[in-house]
Parts: structure tokens; C-alpha cells; sequence
């Protein structure tokens, strides 16, 4: 029997998926455990693998394909095998083509049941594809289609570009006119997933919130001079400054609900616990997995638990369910050498915290100038769901906390 396979259900939210690569070809065999393809979404990219053995009779859809999740995206079974494929809404972006046919194993070709070689062809063009030819000028029926149901696809405008496409050129009240497309001395890239998601959030952030950032610094030496203590005991000398960080924040949260806490237009969530949200640098885009339960876990914990989720996060493998539930957020990019910058919220949180470098400060200590470390501290919140005086008091309660940062150890 023939099994038909379909993208899986990605976390609670995720409606599609873009396939981004392909690591089998029609007609080649697999069995079960082997990798299929790899999937991306606006927050994380994994690969997928067959829950089934044979052969593949066929794949439905095309790298780069944006598609619903439990759409069909493949088939594998024995050759011989015939099977019915409805592929009416495996695409999101062509939801209102139709089209149902039977594969004959033998050729692993599309057909109508019943007929041989039918003609399945949608003809169309998708929406990608539109947008790409709009932006370069140029008519996209000119391209050869090559997507399933004989659409005109993404990459067959990029070939026609590439070949010296003709630039069909509309003007209101004249005739089309064909010209020869201009040579670029540019490259255009389509935006990832994850770049799009991005992008999306942090205007929607800016435009439907009242951000305001507060900016304050510490001295860092109590943390510096625990930090050369870790450093001697095996167990503990992968304990980062920023971990430390992490650590203060989540036990000064609680006493400050507004910051800790989700603005839902006409009302406030408070949060009993803090599940800190911690933005990671990757390859793909940034990402903000969430240490749950931060404020009952020891500093070690947390250490340990972001290095795991930082790392998932680098390679793939991040479960997008710990991507989601954040009550708070730390940006850090102290180690980039940042001496202050202004983070934008995570909605619907309230508030994020951006750790910057730290840099030698003189002050005057017993009628002399001294030197220190210090370490400065960015803090945005959304003015709606607090005023200036609380978020300044957390500020400076969260500095105080660092400066001594072994006495907060022992409570």
C-alpha cells in the first residue's frame, strides 16, 4: 500500500512551513528513520524523517515551497502501486487550485484515475513568483513553468531573469511594449522564513506599543571576582557573566509584576513564575527560547539549561514549544562589545533587558579617583502597562542585586 506523507503538525501555532531542501529523489529507496527533507518556520528549521520503508514514487512539492501543515508532500510505497493524491490544499500559497490524480508507480508520473497520461496541468502563477517578476519588471508568463500543475514557480522567473528576460513594460493607456531587461549588477535574495518573522515582529512591536528605554550600570566587580572563582572548580567554570545576569533578573522579577507580566490590550496576565526569555544569535536569524521556571532554578540550572537551548537553537533542533511562553526577555550583546543599545519588546511581554559590555569608569572614592568596571544595563518597556518610576525602581534594584551578586546567592 501506498503511504501518502504529510508535513507535520509544527507546535501549536505554526500554520506552514517553507520545505527548504530535499535529501531524496524520485525513485530512490528509503526506509524507515532515513531523512526525507528539511523543513523552516518562523522560528526553527529541523529535518524530517520517513516513518515508512520502500520506494519514492514521487514528491508533490518543490524546494522553497511554502506549504500547510498535514498537506502531502510526498509518496512512497512499491512500484506498480497505484494511489490517489488530493493536492487541493498542500500549498499555501496556490489554496485555489484543484487538481486530484492517480500515480502509476511504474512511471511515477501524475494521472487522472482511469486514464493513461491524463493532463493534470493548473495552469497559474504563484504568488512568489508574481512578486518577483512585479519587482524586476517583467511579465512571468514568459517564464517555463516548471511547478506542479504546470505552474509558473519562483525559480522559473530567477531562470528567466537569468537568461536575459524580456521586460514587458505597462504603462496607463499604452499598448505593452517588450524590451530587453537591463543587466543587474545586484543580486537579489528571497528573505528566509525566520528573516520575514523577524521582520514582521519587530514592526508590529514599534508600531502597537509604547516603548521607552531606560538606560543604568553597576559595578561589575563582585561578579567579575566570583566569576575567577568559578573558574577554579570544574563543575562551575562554564558559569558565564551572563548567566549571572540571567540569574539576578530572574530572582528581582518577582518583586515588580508588571514586568513581569503580558499586556493583552484590555488587560494585564501576571505571571506566578518567571519564564525568561534569552535572544540567541544564529546563523538563520535570531532566536528567543525560554528557560521556564527560571526563579526556581540555582544559577548552575540556569547555566547549564541555556548552553542546551542555545545549542538547539544553532542547530536546528529547537522544539518550537520552547520558543513560546516567555514572561521577560535578556538580550545580551556585552560580548560583542556593546556599550548600550535600545532592545525592542517581545509582545505581548512587557519588558527586555539588554546586558552591554563592560568598560573601565573612574569615580571618586575618599577624595580620590578611582577605577571600576562597570557594566550597563538597557531596559524598554511598554509604557502602557507601566510608568517610568516602577521600571526605573526595577533598574536600579536589579543593579544593586549585581553589585552584590554573592549576597543574592545565599537568600
Amino acid at each position: 500500500m501506498a503511504n501518502i506523507v504529510m508535513l507535520p503538525q509544527i507546535g501549536i501555532s505554526e500554520e506552514s512551513a517553507v520545505l527548504t531542501k530535499w535529501y531524496v529523489q524520485k525513485g530512490d529507496t528509503v526506509k524507515a528513520g532515513d531523512i526525507l527533507f528539511s523543513l523552516e518556520t518562523g522560528k526553527s528549521s529541523f529535518d524530517v524523517e520517513s516513518e515508512y520503508s520502500g520506494c519514492v514514487l514521487v514528491l508533490l512539492v518543490d524546494e522553497g515551497d511554502e506549504i500547510a501543515v498535514k498537506s502531502p508532500v510526498c509518496v512512497i510505497g512499491q512500484l506498480g502501486e497505484e494511489f490517489v493524491v488530493d493536492i487541493a490544499q498542500q500549498k499555501t500559497e496556490s489554496k485555489k487550485a484543484t487538481a486530484t490524480g492517480e500515480v502509476k508507480a511504474a512511471t511515477a508520473q501524475p494521472q487522472m484515475a482511469g486514464e493513461q497520461l491524463a493532463d493534470t496541468r493548473v495552469s497559474g502563477v504563484s504568488p512568489r513568483a508574481k512578486r518577483l517578476a512585479t519587482k524586476n519588471d517583467i511579465d512571468p508568463k514568459l517564464a517555463v513553468p516548471s511547478g506542479p500543475g504546470n505552474r509558473v514557480i519562483e525559480k522559473d522567473v530567477r531562470a528567466l531573469l537569468d537568461g536575459g528576460a524580456a521586460t514587458l513594460c505597462l504603462q496607463a493607456g499604452e499598448s505593452a511594449v517588450v524590451q530587453p531587461a537591463a543587466l543587474a549588477e545586484y543580486e537579489d535574495k528571497p528573505l528566509s522564513t525566520i528573516r520575514r518573522t523577524i521582520a514582521k515582529n519587530m514592526m508590529e512591536s514599534l508600531q502597537n506599543s509604547a516603548q521607552v528605554t531606560h538606560t543604568s550600570s553597576f559595578d561589575a566587580s563582585d561578579i567579575l571576582n566570583y566569576r575567577k572563582l568559578l573558574k577554579q572548580n570544574a563543575n562551575l567554570a562554564g558559569i558565564t557573566l551572563g548567566d549571572m545576569v540571567l540569574f539576578a533578573v530572574s530572582r528581582t522579577l518577582p518583586g515588580f509584576p508588571e514586568l513581569n507580566a503580558w499586556f493583552l490590550g484590555d488587560k494585564m496576565r501576571f505571571f506566578g513564575g518567571v519564564n525568561l526569555a534569552c535572544a540567541v544569535d544564529t546563523e538563520k536569524g535570531l532566536m528567543v527560547p525560554v528557560i521556564f521556571g527560571a526563579s526556581k532554578k540555582s544559577l548552575l540550572e540556569i547555566s547549564s539549561e541555556m548552553k542546551v537551548l542555545a545549542e538547539s537553537c544553532r542547530n536546528g533542533g529547537i522544539s518550537p514549544k520552547l520558543l513560546s511562553g516567555g514572561s521577560f526577555t535578556v538580550s545580551n550583546l556585552g560580548h560583542l562589545g556593546i556599550e548600550s543599545f535600545t532592545p525592542i519588546l517581545n509582545p505581548p511581554q512587557t519588558g527586555i533587558l539588554g546586558v552591554n559590555t563592560i568598560i573601565t569608569r573612574v569615580r571618586e572614592v575618599g577624595g580620590e579617583l578611582c577605577a571600576y568596571p562597570c557594566m550597563a544595563l538597557s531596559l524598554t518597556y511598554d509604557h502602557r502597562a507601566l510608568d517610568g518610576a516602577p521600571a526605573s525602581r526595577f533598574l536600579q534594584t536589579l543593579c544593586k542585586n549585581l553589585e552584590s551578586f554573592t549576597t543574592v546567592l545565599a537568600k
